[in-house]
């Protein structure tokens, strides 16, 4: 599964995999908390999850993006113009 990635990649899928748990077992404490009392009031905790989920969403989007950048071979910045 990681064989022939570079450890900015790896580093990057773990800590992913580190903040979706984390989430996944907020939006689960939030769904316990909402259906044992209905009366709370959740919706800060709510938009909060929204927030990481969307920054976690960016940053495999960004990684995604910089393999793609990578792959096509314009990582190169061209020669500098002679001022004639």
């Amino acid at each position: 599964m990681f064989t022939g990635r570079s450890v900015i990649e790896i580093l990057v899928l773990v800590l992913v995999f580190v903040v979706s748990f984390a989430l996944v077992a907020t939006g689960t404490m939030i769904a316990v908390v909402e259906i044992r009392d209905p009366t709370v009031d959740t919706d800060q905790a709510v938009d909060a999850l929204f927030a990481a989920i969307t920054v976690i969403t960016g940053a495999l989007l960004g990684l995604l993006a910089g393999k793609a950048d990578g792959a096509s071979g314009l990582t190169e910045r061209p020669p500098p113009r002679s001022r004639e």
